[in-house]
């Protein structure tokens, strides 16, 4: 007489019969690899990470199904039919059989489950989280901290010989420099303005990392300069080294380059500074003494007078090429990433990368690559950058930048994007750039609890800037009391145009603060400001709040506001195309839309033949929207020509954009993606 199978050995017997083990095996192995191969052609094809994770979702929910369809239905030669139940002995059977026969079908399965999850979970976060990448052993860290100063004309050679001589190291042989801004954020905590014992220097150095310590004086006496340095092992504050150079008082570019090969000498790396090395590459003393008054600026988050500096700078030796790689930096702050001063500084610097130190041509090409959108080598090199200077705030903070703007497109979670800013943070506790994004993010967020917290950080170091004030505006209106929440709403009233325009910025990503967004950009369009900014809150601000909120006929009305100014009909005729192209703007105004582009040249240049060519799509005409779309590459041809590249990248774009919406329209998905 047969044994009677216990409960779960007929079960298991079951699943093996209704061929389930199998189906589990063939499905794992089977999606291991589509996982795969569609993780290679999406990077190959550079399509959206959301169709890798739309993928991949739609490959672990089938799972499931697949076997439920495998226990309820069966192959037979009459086709798909329901599972009989099963026969009188044949789970007994089953369950008699030797190991060797009964567990190579369950074990297959668990592989499949395992490969399965395991290729779900690769994909759907690789990429996603900050390694933090340990030092190589090869490199040594050296400090060069803020010198003494004797002489009212050596107050800006306090930071600025930090600024010189740690440039001019990083990168020699195995050194690699502390970031001044890391050093002077810890002094200025630890120390104030003060000058402390030279053991508590050293001390510092010690703890941000640095296996040496480069400390001084420079004294100006009887009409010439001496700068003593010495240099201290970090880890036990013995003293290694000492050395001293002097002259007059216009050598000391001179003075700056014999000492640092007296360093490098003294570090035992016995090698010249050479061009590689060399950061301050002009001749000229006064150019080097405005570029470290700007940097100075820059540290403080003081951008007028950052700027100010670096273009005296640029005046005197345009081929200075860190004064205009800060100096786009410092447009980038003070109006926006991509603002026409900021890339006519940034190509500049470009043009004489070369004169660079490593780091901040590296620098200086991932911000190339990431205003021209190539989100996974920009992404790439801000991660290196992050391993090869791992105390580095700027580079942490570059990171960030990468995940801000790119974040979308490489499928990166905005939860995850504040991560390499307060990484920034840690390294430097003072650095306002981390902390303008992080509130940024807080507000995207709604997390309005850590909107306030670093509210409060950036205005315990600036509370009256423009940026501060609206922050500080916004806060009032969400967190604040009625009274003041009244209060912030009254102030408005006063406000510049600028002040107006940040708090604007400030309350646009949540919808949440919508009614206080109206009150901020009709304010914008108040009598008392210049005609020119009233023209821009007409045609920008009101006419985009207005399209925001869903109330088409007061942005057509906005636009009617700004047209009436008569300051710039180009403008509003872009706006007004925009709007035809999506199918809510004025129809019987069509011609004179189309008339007005044509007599302001708008035509000619790439958004405005961009927006020409999405309004031909909307009306049907494939052939017109095709011309556009050439006329975009010989606009793209002609920009190149005249050494406009950034320009020029934008219209190939409009261009390939415009060809793939047509093939889209036409079917032709294949070449549409």
């Amino acid at each position: 007489m047969t044994k009677r199978p216990k409960g779960y050995q007929a079960f298991f017997a079951e699943l093996k019969r209704r061929h389930v083990f199998k189906v589990a095996a063939v499905y794992g192995v089977v999606s291991f690899g589509v996982l795969q191969a569609a993780d290679l052609l999406i990077e190959g094809l550079q399509l959206s990470s959301d169709v890798l994770t739309t993928i991949t979702v739609v490959v672990v929910l089938g799972f499931p199904i697949a076997i439920v369809m495998a226990w309820a239905y069966e192959m037979s030669p009459e086709g798909v039919k329901r599972t009989d139940p099963a026969a009188f002995g044949e789970l007994e059977a089953i369950v008699a059989q030797p190991r060797s026969r009964r567990w190579p079908a369950g074990v297959l399965a668990l592989i499949g489950i395992v490969l399965l999850s395991g290729g779900g979970w690769w994909v759907m976060n690789r990429g996603r989280t900050i390694q933090r990448v340990e030092l190589a052993p090869s490199l040594s860290a050296v400090a060069v901290l803020p010198f003494r100063a004797t002489g009212s004309d050596l107050v800006v050679w306090r930071e600025g010989l930090m600024d010189v001589v740690s440039a001019n190291l990083d990168g020699v042989g195995n050194l690699r420099s502390v970031d001044t801004r890391t050093i002077m954020s810890h002094w200025r905590g630890r120390f104030g303005e003060d000058d402390p014992p030279t053991e508590a220097a050293v001390g510092l150095a010690g703890d941000l990392g640095a296996r040496w310590a480069v400390h001084g004086q420079a004294v100006e006496l009887g009409g010439q300069i001496r700068i003593d340095t010495r240099i201290y092992d970090a880890e036990t504050g013995e003293q290694e080294a000492s050395t001293s150079v002097s002259g007059p008082p216009d050598s000391m570019l001179a003075l700056s380059e014999g000492m640092t090969l007296a360093l490098l000498r003294e570090l035992g790396e016995h090698q010249d500074v050479g061009d590689q090395g060399r950061a301050y590459t002009t001749t000229s003393l006064e150019a080097v003494r405005a570029y470290l008054e700007g940097v100075q600026a820059m540290r403080r988050s003081d951008w007028d007078p950052a700027i100010e500096s670096l273009e005296r700078a640029l005046q005197i030796d345009s081929t200075f090429a860190i004064a205009a790689f800060r100096l786009s930096e410092s447009y980038g702050w003070k109006y926006f990433a991509g603002h026409p001063n900021s890339v006519e500084a940034n190509d500049r610097a470009l043009r004489f990368a070369d004169r660079l130190p490593p780091r901040d041509r590296d620098m200086l090409t991932l911000r190339s690559l990431a205003d021209r959108g190539r989100a996974p080598e920009s992404l790439d090199l801000a991660q290196r950058l992050t391993s090869r200077y791992p105390t580095d705030p700027e580079a942490w903070y570059e990171l960030g930048e990468v995940y801000f703007h790119l974040g979308d497109i490489m499928g990166i979670p905005m939860s995850e994007w504040g991560q390499p800013f307060e990484r920034a943070l840690a390294l430097d506790s003072s650095y306002l750039s981390p902390m303008m994004h992080l509130m940024d993010l807080t507000q995207r967020l709604g997390d309005w609890d850590g909107f306030e917290r670093y509210v409060g950080l950036y205005s315990a170091y600036d509370s009256t800037s423009e940026e501060a004030v609206s922050r500080q505006r916004v806060l009032a209106i969400v967190r604040g009391s009625p009274a003041d929440s009244l209060e912030a709403l009254e102030s408005l009233a006063s406000a510049d145009s600028e002040e107006l325009r940040q708090t604007a910025l400030a309350a646009l990503v949540d919808a949440s603060v919508a009614p206080f967004l109206v009150r901020v950009v009709y304010e914008m369009t108040d009598a008392r400001h210049p005609v020119r900014q009233r023209e821009n809150a007409w045609r920008f601000w009101v006419n985009l709040v207005e399209i925001w909120l869903g109330r088409p006929s007061a942005a057509h009305a906005a636009l009617d506001s700004a047209e009436a100014l008569g300051i710039n009909l180009r403008g509003v005729a872009l706006h007004r195309l925009y709007q035809l192209a999506r199918g809510m703007g004025d129809t019987a105004k069509a011609a004179s839309v189309l008339e007005a582009g044509r007599e302001t040249g708008l035509f000619q240049s790439p958004s405005g033949r961009w927006a020409l060519g999405t309004y031909h799509l909307y009306l049907d005409e494939l052939d017109r929207a095709d011309a556009d779309a050439d006329t975009l590459d010989l606009i793209a041809d002609s920009l190149n020509a005249v050494g406009d590249s950034t320009n020029a990248y934008v219209a190939s774009g409009y261009a390939q954009g415009l060809r793939g919406m047509l093939a889209g329209r036409r079917g032709e998905f294949d070449e549409a993606v």
